[in-house]
């Protein structure tokens, strides 16, 4: 790896690597960047999906200024929403985006500087009593920001380059020290060799632009570090969207009538724009929507609103612009008020006004039922967003999981001239097992043609979770499937302690779980989601997690938008649509999850595929066999740990030796 890097470096252009986690790719991109950069006073930005990761990086980073003898400063950088000491306790903030933060945020900056010129003197508010929010109306200036004013932010670069705080260590001296720190941080990545930050900060184009200016670089001196790439291309996709949900429609209607009603038109309100625009998303949806979504026809949302409103496109056009701008003065008026400037109207409108120039074939247009009735332009060319990734002197794209690289290299439109690495998995084949269930399936089809199918997974889920002597997560390929196993018997027989991944839980409270079912003795069962969190985002390594079952193949669902994607890369790359979006994200969720339990050289564990169409991915999957014997197997791989598991206050029998055995009526 860092031989690779230590050319691309000289060279510059774009690395695409593909090498198991744990194997050491952070240190190994590291090492030779900030090498190169210092010789060459470049930066190093190193793009994260999540905190683990970041925090990972300013730790190696921390290692190699040791290791080296020389301090080197690194910043990570987050959002407002995360680290803004001032509204963080405000009810009103909670679901605001980021645009609406900035011009809060502004606001209060301006204010400040204001104040601190006129001899003002800022203290932080008093610690609020449990449960108890601000009023955004009570704040003028903000103490945080003043101290970062007043601060020697050359004293703070030289401190934090000598003694490197981690992610949760930085806000922390920031909190005690009444700094904010994403202000204090925007003023220190100028000074940094390497910032590490989210993917939006380099591909958002508004906030790319901020964040070179505090870097003071330009593209071409930037070395970027992408890691996870397999989650970038569907990202940058995401990120290029546009979204009219219904309810933000019905949310503009109640903004008008709130502050009293308008004309627009003769004989038309502003209201009852927005109730018959609301029909107008009904009747789409009910018309085009299949179970989850569907293909909206060519102009059938413009044709439809000129059907209602009659008219020309010209007055249309009229009526949004007006409205458009109505909702532009109420957020104006807002922040004023020191409220949050938001304006459902405004961003309707505008959202309106836009849809007829995102045309295929970069867009394909799309009515959805689940989880929303909504809108939808999605963005099929992820290569647009990207376009930025080229303009840097290099890129190294890494990912345990990036295989197919070439789908990948295709996706962000790379050049062919980009280097492909695989590298082989470096830890002991004998330390994982793979096996799989020939008798079971989650396939749509026979599940729904087969009621009983359900209940003979849930009891085959848990006669392995009772012969397994280790913890186990299991991994089901969406919430809904995981649900209706749960309620078909399998919640009354998992053991006690069992850890379930929610929809709606927070980060924090799933840390919290995460973090007791590690620590609790003895075996335990964790349930997540293939792609999830948990399956993604969360190392666990030694005997924090030993086995792995993965409750059949996580193809992505077969919608509208998976289709339309599908025909879309066909026909740019002829004969590899299917592979491309599906296949290959297939084959990344399964890693994915099983990887959850091999993190190191040390780390053994068994991975089970509950569903007989493994055999499919038999090459991503070494040595794959059916399940003959499990009971064996398990006392073989795991030696004397490899025991029953039961609670139920009868005696269990003993495993037979043609499969796992299971009292009947048994509960745990």
């Amino acid at each position: 790896m860092i031989q690779e890097i230590q050319v691309l470096a000289q060279h510059g252009g774009a690395l695409l690597l593909d090498a198991a986690t744990g194997s050491g790719k952070t240190v190994a991109a590291l090492a030779p960047l900030l090498e190169h950069a210092e010789a060459v006073d470049h930066r190093v930005l190193y793009l994260v999906r999540t905190h683990a990761q970041e925090n990972q990086v300013l730790a190696e980073t921390r290692a190699i200024g040791a290791r080296a003898g020389r301090p080197i400063l690194a910043i990570g950088l987050e959002g407002r929403q995360g680290r803004c000491l001032l509204l963080e306790s405000m009810a009103e903030m909670r679901g605001a985006t980021a645009e609406e933060y900035g011009h809060l945020c502004g606001d209060r900056k301006r204010a400040t500087r204001q104040s601190i010129e006129a001899g003002a003197l800022f203290t932080p508010p008093a610690e609020l009593p449990e449960g108890r929010s601000v009023d955004l109306a009570d704040l003028d200036g903000c103490p945080y920001y003043a101290r970062v004013l007043q601060a020697d932010v050359e004293s703070l670069a030289d401190r934090f380059a000598q003694h490197l705080p981690a992610g949760p260590g930085y806000d922390e001296y920031c909190r005690a020290e009444n700094l904010c720190p994403y202000e204090l941080s925007k003023l220190l990545v100028g000074r940094a060799r390497l910032v590490t930050a989210p993917y939006a900060f380099f591909f958002h184009p508004r906030i790319r632009s901020s964040l070179l200016g505090w870097m003071g670089v330009s593209l071409d001196r930037i070395d970027l570090v992408i890691d996870e790439a397999h989650n970038l291309p569907d990202h940058l996709r995401d990120l290029s969207s546009v979204v009219l949900p219904l309810d933000s429609v019905r949310r503009a209607r109640a903004e008008v009538l709130e502050r009293g009603d308008f004309a627009i038109a003769d004989g038309l309100t502003a209201g009852q724009f927005f109730e018959k625009v609301a029909q107008v998303l009904q009747d789409l949806v009910a018309q085009c929507a299949r179970e989850e979504d569907g293909i909206l026809p060519p102009r059938a949302l413009e044709d439809a609103l000129l059907t209602t409103f009659g008219g020309t496109t010209l007055q249309l056009t009229g009526y949004l612009e007006q409205l458009a701008a109505w909702g532009e003065t109420l957020r104006e008026e807002r922040r004023r008020e020191r409220r949050l400037p938001r304006s459902w109207t405004h961003t309707v409108a505008l959202t309106i006004l836009g849809w007829p120039e995102l045309e295929p074939p970069e867009y394909v247009k799309l009515v959805t039922r689940e989880p929303r009735r909504s809108l939808e332009a999605y963005s099929l060319d992820a290569s647009i967003p990207a376009a930025s990734v080229r303009e840097c002197h290099l890129s190294v794209h890494m990912s345990g999981t990036l295989a197919p690289l070439e789908e990948y290299r295709d996706a962000l439109g790379l050049p062919d001239t980009s280097r492909l690495v695989r590298l082989p998995d470096p830890f002991p084949p004998e330390n994982r097992l793979y096996l799989y269930d020939p008798g079971v399936t989650t396939r749509y089809e026979e599940i729904q043609n087969d009621p009983a199918s359900l209940e003979h997974l849930a009891d085959r889920i848990a006669e392995i979770l009772d012969v397994l002597p280790v913890k186990t997560a299991v991994f089901f390929p969406s919430f809904a499937l995981m649900d209706r196993i749960l309620a078909a018997g399998l919640a009354a027989q998992l053991p006690p302690g069992a850890v379930v991944e929610a929809r709606t839980l927070s980060m924090g409270d799933l840390w919290r779980l995460i973090d007791g079912f590690k620590q609790a003795p003895g075996a335990g069962a964790l349930l997540g989601v293939a792609g999830g969190r948990v399956a993604e985002g969360i190392d666990f390594p030694d005997e924090t997690l030993e086995a792995v079952v993965l409750v059949g193949i996580p193809f992505p669902k077969p919608t509208a938008k998976r289709e339309a994607l599908r025909m879309f890369l066909d026909a740019r790359t002829p004969g590899r649509g299917w592979e491309y979006a599906v296949r290959a994200p297939t084959q990344r969720g399964m890693l994915q999850a099983l990887g959850r339990m091999i993190r190191s050289e040390h780390d053994r564990g068994i991975g089970i595929v509950l569903d007989r169409r493994a055999t499919q991915f038999a090459e991503a999957l070494p040595g794959i066999a059916p399940i003959t014997d499990l009971a064996g197997h398990a006392r073989r791989f795991y030696g004397r740990r490899a025991r029953l598991r039961w609670t139920h206050p009868a005696a269990a029998p003993a495993p037979s030796d043609a499969g796992v055995s299971k009292p009947t009526g048994a509960k745990r």
